[in-house]
């Protein structure tokens, strides 16, 4: 699904299946009690009389009151018997999957929690991101895989740097809601740096936070993005499903673009990208890149336009230092040597 409101309209159709089958359930319990217990069916059919009495008595026999309490009786009656059987109390009740919401997913036109955390589950299962996100999130994220030296090449140190970009991460996390409701502030996010410094690591970090936030998020490589984005448009889709990626990489609440410049490169996958990037920015969608090309190259590799839209609507951070698995190589050999 492309977007995190159309899954609604799926899930209510689960909620639907969902009170058929509790109906379906209760509706089995009756006939079991029926039959175990015929006193039960008795009652049942009294309160139904009582019922029918009240409606058509227009003031003659007894009053509303006391059916009500004739009502009442046959049923803590009922309560004792099916306590006295062994069966809790609602045990022919109308049964609800969630009780707050009756299995209807709203309560008081509002969302009810069931439903979001549906939503949400349907949105990782259709992020592309599999099980990458357990590890791959801010729980996760370690600053001392970073160097705390200079590297003599910029003002502030690998650690420093990389502790600047996670706490303005938080800050563009938590200001998200105002960029899809009134586009005040930028959504959009490019990670520039050499491999192995951690740009994915934190593409999925951020994806995950979104993902919880209730957005739809879509995972792609470049190389996948172009491949399956030119078969839509120029081979009549020919790879199956290629018109779904396709409407899902333009409709998505957020995309990220996995290693921009891996691909390769020609007239189609330059035209595509900007179309893309400024077809989302015109509909704030959020889009997040991650590059091993510097800033510079990126001009080289790809038109002025998509420079231009990069620089003025990301928020660009460029990662430096050692290439991580470096890094945990160290680390573990550090506690190996003790």
């Amino acid at each position: 699904m492309p977007n995190a409101s159309s899954y609604k309209k799926e899930i209510l159709q689960e909620y639907e299946q969902i009170r058929f089958r509790n109906k379906q359930l209760l509706n089995q319990r009756i006939q079991e009690i029926r039959e175990q217990i015929p006193r039960i069916a008795e009652i049942d059919a009294q309160i139904r009389d009582l019922a029918l009495d009240a409606a058509l008595s227009h003031g003659e026999g007894a009053t509303p009151e006391e059916l009500a309490a004739q009502s009442q009786a046959l049923i803590q009656e009922k309560y004792e018997i099916l306590a006295r059987e062994g069966y809790p109390s609602d045990y022919l009740s109308t049964i609800y999957t969630c009780k707050k919401c009756q299995d209807t997913g709203s309560v008081e036109n509002e969302l009810c929690e069931c439903m979001k955390q549906k939503m949400i589950q349907r949105q990782y299962q259709n992020s592309n991101l599999g099980a990458k996100l357990t590890d791959e999130n801010f729980k996760h994220f370690r600053t001392d895989y970073y160097s705390n030296l200079s590297d003599g090449k910029h003002e502030l140190t690998p650690r420093a740097n990389i502790e600047n970009i996670y706490h303005s991460l938080l800050k563009y996390i938590d200001g998200i809601d105002d960029y899809f409701q009134n586009g005040t502030t930028k959504g959009n996010i490019l990670f520039q740096g050499n491999t192995g410094v951690g740009k994915s690591f934190l593409s999925n970090c951020v994806a995950k936070e979104l993902l919880d936030k209730g957005y739809a998020v879509f995972y792609v490589s470049a190389g996948s993005l172009f491949e399956q984005a030119g078969d839509a448009v120029m081979n009549k889709n020919q790879r199956e499903n290629s018109q779904e990626f396709y409407q899902t990489v333009n409709e998505c609440d957020v995309l990220i673009i996995d290693d921009l410049g891996t691909e390769m490169m020609n007239s189609f996958s330059t035209s595509y990208l900007y179309t893309l990037l400024n077809s989302r920015l015109l509909r704030q969608k959020a889009t997040i890149i991650s590059t091993n090309l510097s800033l510079t190259e990126l001009r080289q590799h790809y038109s002025e336009r998509i420079f231009s839209r990069i620089c003025d609507s990301y928020l660009i951070y460029t990662i430096y230092g050692e290439d991580i698995r470096f890094a945990k190589r160290k680390a573990w050999q550090a506690t190996m040597d003790k």
